[in-house]
């Protein structure tokens, strides 16, 4: 009769046991999707409030001044209205100093996930900011143009990099064209270059079978100016670096 008993008892704990653990993962798994929920809509609320923000936001103005910060760039400008204004933008945009300054601009925003980190080091945390994505000189399609290419010289190599404007301030992407010659006239072509920009230096990649070109510049800011003198040139095959050029000069300027 005991042993009985206890075998009731046996059967009766164990289909509590299953009830539990199924509600324990029951709730474990709605408790997941509620917050998985929260995120979303959070997410969403900070787009919607971005968006509302980028409405009241200048979109033509002159510009004043243009730095490079850890997170982002930051303009300050003159709106129509000649009221200082301050707004963040993609490093893309500091890295146009000379072009920008003191011009009159239209301004195009997007969204973009910003570093939310209390130091500059990476830390997976990252917030949606409504930034200049784009920025245009009114009414000058030759500074448009102008700012759309740049080509530089050392004597020995002279480069022309075209399409910058196909760079959307996003890293890892743009359609970036390159005309390399050396001082004999021989020159290559290539098309496709990607350009990342990160902590004040901008790389510009070009891919061409086993071979890699790249051209690393300092973005400009008030404590390291943009010049062509800090440019350096960079042809890899393989692994092996088979060229290193520097000591670059502007054409025009």
């Amino acid at each position: 009769m005991i042993i009985s008993n206890l075998k009731t008892l046996a059967v009766v704990g164990s289909a509590i046991a299953v009830y539990s653990g199924s509600y324990s993962f029951a709730h474990a798994t709605e408790t997941k999707t509620v917050k998985q929920l929260q995120t979303n809509i959070s997410e969403v609320s900070v787009l919607n409030k971005n968006q509302q923000k980028s409405s009241a936001q200048p979109t033509v103005g002159t510009i004043k001044e243009l730095v490079t910060g850890d997170l982002m760039c930051y303009v300050t400008l003159l709106d129509e209205k000649n009221l200082e204004r301050r707004v963040g933008a993609s490093f893309e945009i500091c890295a146009k100093e000379k072009t920008f300054l003191n011009k009159k601009v239209r301004l195009t925003y997007g969204n973009a996930r910003i570093n939310d980190c209390q130091s500059i080091e990476p830390c997976g945390k990252t917030r949606i900011e409504t930034i200049v994505t784009k920025m245009e000189i009114v009414g000058s399609s030759q500074a448009k143009n102008s700012a759309n290419t740049r080509t530089i010289t050392n004597g020995q190599w002279t480069v022309t990099i075209g399409n910058i404007n196909s760079w959307s301030g996003v890293n890892g992407t743009g359609n970036l064209t390159y005309r390399g010659c050396d001082s004999q006239g021989k020159c290559i072509n290539l098309t496709g270059g990607k350009m990342t920009c990160r902590q004040g230096i901008c790389t510009m990649t070009w891919n061409n079978k086993d071979y890699k070109y790249n051209i690393q510049q300092a973005m400009g800011n008030p404590d390291r100016p943009s010049s062509a003198s800090s440019t350096i040139l960079t042809v890899r095959q393989g692994s092996k670096v088979i060229l290193t050029a520097r000591g670059f000069k502007t054409v025009g300027s």
